[in-house]
């Protein structure tokens, strides 16, 4: 896998590529705009420059907003692909590779299914008006109340919804959400099944990005949290080597999203590379 740290826009979009360039690393992900600023065409301009000489070639941008993409309240639904929309024409102008999207809620009293359906028009409407090239992928969620894609049957069930509509897409993987909902990465026996069966689910080809997280929340709790590797419950098993050296994901992105403070991105890539070395070195 390719490793790279997820970075904060929060001062701005050029300010990121601070954050990855002392690292070394060509793969960068990113949410499209900070709190309450657009950024205009010069800014974009701007960033697209620098992030050609800090040496990202990879950009990945996710989702800021969670949607209701798929809820059964119209007014909500119309300004959730109104957002979409803005989010993915700005992900185009950045020259992203790829966009990253939670399936969000259905509401209460609606089923999964109905609005899985809606949530596929509704991504179909978005790309259309954002006349987006690039794929959205769908990542999988702690789950929990009425939150879709927790489960790798639902995750490609919704899948297979953006494919019938024509809509390029793919998936991304979380460690630590996959954890949540009841999977068991920690050992290797537990990360072959799950990955094996998103395989045979949706398509090796179709997992198209990994979210590198450990994880402080309890097998199955179904909450959300992210944490220094080698302080979490994925830590000091087998399961995460097993799934670095998985064959068929080598050029792969794998994103750290693990908690900011300083120096704890080249620690947390430290770690995810040495394991990676030790299962390479043991084959």
């Amino acid at each position: 896998m390719i490793f790279g740290i997820h970075a904060s826009v929060r001062n701005g979009l050029l300010e990121s590529l601070s954050e990855s360039r002392p690292l070394g690393v060509s793969t960068l992900q990113i949410l499209p705009y900070r709190r309450h600023h657009i950024p205009g065409a010069e800014e974009l301009a701007q960033f697209r420059k620098a992030r050609e000489k800090a040496g990202v070639s990879r950009l990945i941008v996710h989702s800021r907003f969670v949607p209701s993409l798929g809820s059964g309240d119209s007014e909500r639904r119309r300004r959730s692909i109104e957002l979409l929309s803005q989010e993915l024409a700005l992900a185009g102008s950045l020259a992203a590779e790829c966009y990253v999207l939670h399936a969000g809620a259905y509401s209460t009293g609606d089923s999964p299914e109905a609005a899985g359906l809606r949530l596929a028009q509704a991504v179909r409407e978005a790309v259309s008006t954002a006349e987006a090239t690039f794929p959205i992928l769908l990542e999988n969620v702690p789950g929990g109340g009425r939150r879709m894609g927790a489960e790798l049957e639902e995750l490609a069930r919704l899948l297979e919804s953006l494919r019938r509509l024509g809509i390029s897409s793919g998936l991304c993987l979380d460690t630590a959400h996959a954890w949540a909902a009841g999977y068991d990465l920690s050992l290797e026996g537990g990360a072959d099944d799950f990955m094996s069966r998103a395989e045979s689910l949706a398509g090796a080809s179709a997992i198209r990005l990994f979210h590198l997280n450990d994880t402080l929340a309890e097998r199955g709790s179904r909450l959300e949290s992210h944490w220094h590797w080698g302080q979490g419950r994925l830590s000091g098993g087998t399961g995460i080597a097993f799934l670095l050296a998985r064959a068929g994901y080598e050029s792969v992105a794998a994103i750290l999203e693990t908690p900011k403070e300083p120096g704890a991105d080249a620690r947390n890539l430290a770690y995810v590379r040495r394991l990676a070395r030790k299962r390479e070195s043991g084959r």
